[in-house]
């Protein structure tokens, strides 16, 4: 808002967000599933990744239908703290191994 320009509302914006934040959750789910059943580290991580995106989809759902209903635009950086915390979470998780599967070999 340096130079006074508002946002555009974007109905696909919103309409593919909503999507994602059906799809990615049900997705994170599949790959952490099979991630186990693979012993797959590198897939379970994924799965957490996926996870976090679904999160970030909330977020950015929330941010577009508060602009477009209420012209909330502080809700953006609000969310992205939410987010920081969530992505904060899960790297201290995987720090301490609690994303992964416990396998014997030594890869």
């Amino acid at each position: 808002m340096i130079i006074g320009e508002e946002p555009e509302t974007s109905l696909v914006g919103i309409i593919l967000t909503g999507a994602s934040i059906i799809i990615m959750p049900w997705l994170a789910h599949a790959k952490r599933k099979a991630g186990l059943a693979m012993n797959s580290r590198l897939v379970i991580a994924d799965a957490a990744e996926t996870k976090l995106c679904a999160w970030l989809s909330v977020s950015t759902f929330a941010g577009l239908l508060a602009y477009a209903l209420l012209g909330w635009t502080w809700l953006d950086p609000v969310a992205g703290f939410v987010i920081a915390g969530f992505a904060i979470m899960e790297g201290k998780e995987a720090w301490e191994g609690e994303l992964v599967c416990d396998d014997d070999d030594d890869d």
